[in-house]
């Protein structure tokens, strides 16, 4: 099925998840666009939740805008995903790689579907909460509610208790988490078990609801959480299925809950200062990266700078676009109005002959 061998950056979070590693440390992981990050930590995460027996909520992933969450699906992968699991258990992993070319080209995977696309072939289900869709809908597909006979009155409670869980993974925003943290009855973090912050840098930059220090609270033990009143969020569903974090000494955890919450960080500019990944609260973590330098650009990319007046930019943009002909490209600039100004003045240039679009959050989803 085309599969070969990992990418750097999957062996090495494979070694020290799955591997020798074991999950022992959490990972900081620094890699390029287009690099495989994504199939990185699903690829572990799948595998080790594999054997699960109660279907609850265990992995997070969030991702800073909606876009990005639906980035990481992989609308190309061509591969079985039983055999890579095959492979996994049979093969050596220096002899094992996954090749399609949505790992070439970040802009085309999304994140949901790369988990979708492997955690089926061993009975995960996988849920996404971007704003994509109402609330309404996304609760539908996140909680699996009782099915109550017709004639019968039941008592909210016991109706409450009967509240499950519908994923195992959650692809989230940190907006929309939050929105069914507060409000969604029946959603919960207790049974979290690994959390992937993905384009870490911008997560960090945006407080986005103060959503990190929520997660991290609801996942500590609970002899120390703080939000364990029942006042302050809705009461957790799953019956008598509760997982207990305990603080103590074990393997090294002093004075932290075990069994611990895992964390995977990533970006292709993640951070090295320690007063912007301490609020993650790493349990040792650590660092790697599959370059020799922290910002390295593909071999084969080609780079110019044009130095102009800034009132005759748009004029330079005209002359390389024409220059270009009929290849594709992308413009970036620095805000939406930006976009949206340039892209207006672009289209009155008719002797260009290309089309110009504008994607920006002007845009609604289903235009993007």
């Amino acid at each position: 099925m085309g599969i070969s061998s990992l990418f750097p950056v999957q062996v090495a979070v494979w070694q020290e998840t799955i591997g020798p590693g074991l999950f022992e440390r959490d990972l900081c992981i620094n890699s390029p666009t287009g690099s495989g990050k994504t199939l990185s930590y699903a690829l572990p995460i799948v595998q080790t939740l594999s054997n699960r027996a109660v279907r609850c909520l265990r992995a997070l992933v969030v991702l800073p805008t909606r876009d990005l969450a639906l980035q990481v699906n992989s609308a190309r992968c061509k591969y079985c995903c039983k055999n890579i699991f095959g492979l996994i258990a049979d093969h050596s992993i220096a002899e094992m790689c996954v090749q399609f070319d949505s790992l070439l080209f970040i802009s085309l995977p999304q994140v949901k579907d790369v988990f979708a696309a492997i955690a089926p072939a061993v009975g995960l289900s996988v849920g996404l909460a971007v704003g994509q869709s109402s609330i309404a809908d996304e609760i539908s597909e996140l909680i699996k509610r009782p099915k109550l006979e017709a004639g019968i009155c039941y008592d909210p409670e016991d109706v409450l208790q009967e509240l499950q869980s519908a994923v195992d993974i959650l692809v989230a925003t940190p907006g929309r988490l939050m929105d069914h943290i507060n409000a969604t009855r029946g959603f919960t973090l207790e049974h979290l078990c690994y959390l992937v912050v993905d384009e870490t840098d911008r997560l960090l930059r945006e407080a986005y609801q103060a959503w990190l220090p929520t997660v991290l609270q609801l996942t500590r033990s609970d002899n120390e959480n703080r939000f364990s009143d029942a006042s302050t969020f809705l009461p957790s569903a799953f019956g008598s299925l509760k997982t207990i974090r305990r603080c103590g000494v074990e393997r090294g955890f002093k004075d932290k809950p075990y069994p611990r919450l895992v964390k995977m960080v990533l970006s292709a500019t993640l951070t090295q200062d320690p007063n912007k990944l301490a609020q993650l609260d790493l349990h040792h973590p650590l660092f790697l990266t599959t370059g020799e330098t922290r910002y390295k650009l593909p071999e084969r990319l080609e780079s110019y700078k044009l130095i102009c007046e800034s009132k005759l930019k748009p004029l330079y943009l005209v002359a390389l676009l024409q220059s270009l002909g009929e290849e594709k490209c992308i413009v970036f600039t620095s805000s939406v109005e930006s976009t949206h100004r340039l892209c207006t003045l672009l289209n009155h240039f008719g002797e260009l002959r290309i089309k110009i679009k504008e994607y920006s959050g002007l845009q609604r989803q289903s235009v993007r």
